[in-house]
């Protein structure tokens, strides 16, 4: 009897229990990474973003805000013999996302969001400094693999690049 008792109870305190979100109201969150660049060279850029979690919408999400930073040493060919220059560019640009809590894990974080932010060209011999308005729109997931720290993949027009990934860290 006592046996019967004590699975009834495990099974109900199961079934009660939600699994824990990987990213609710207050959560903090890091990635670092690298992209796939849309122009301007095959050069991976390198991304830094952080986001944390403001407003709860119901039990389906939550919207952050954060920032994202992304470097570009770019390569620039001209000419018939493809002769190359090398600049630097910069993205550096606040975004928002909405994070989606359906999926009820503790492992998986899906999200999409937009952001504006600043692109700064370098200066080279054959191209101009110029500093650009541009968009970021983007859709991304995380996988935590321990409590954290974890995986991320985004793909979309961010910054200099439309696709990242890297590692991402919670606090």
């Amino acid at each position: 009897m006592k046996k019967l008792f004590l699975l009834s109870f495990a099974i109900s305190f199961a079934f009660a229990m939600n699994a824990q979100n990987i990213f609710d109201k207050g959560s903090i969150m890091f990635n670092a990474g690298i992209g796939v660049p849309h122009n301007y060279g095959i050069v991976p850029t390198v991304n830094f973003s952080g986001e944390i979690g403001v407003i709860p919408t119901g039990d389906i999400g939550v919207v952050s805000f954060g920032a994202l930073t992304e470097i570009q040493f770019a390569q620039y060919s001209y000419g018939y013999l493809y002769s190359n220059e090398n600049f630097m560019r910069f993205y550096l640009g606040p975004r928002a996302a909405w994070h989606f809590l359906g999926l009820n894990t503790s492992v998986f974080d899906v999200y999409g969001g937009v952001g504006l932010g600043i692109t700064i060209n370098g200066k080279s011999d054959n191209i101009s400094g110029s500093t650009n308005v541009d968009p970021d729109i983007f859709a991304g997931g995380r996988w935590m693999f321990a409590a954290k720290m974890g995986l991320f993949a985004e793909a979309g027009y961010t910054g200099l690049s439309y696709l990242k990934f890297g590692l991402t860290f919670g606090l």
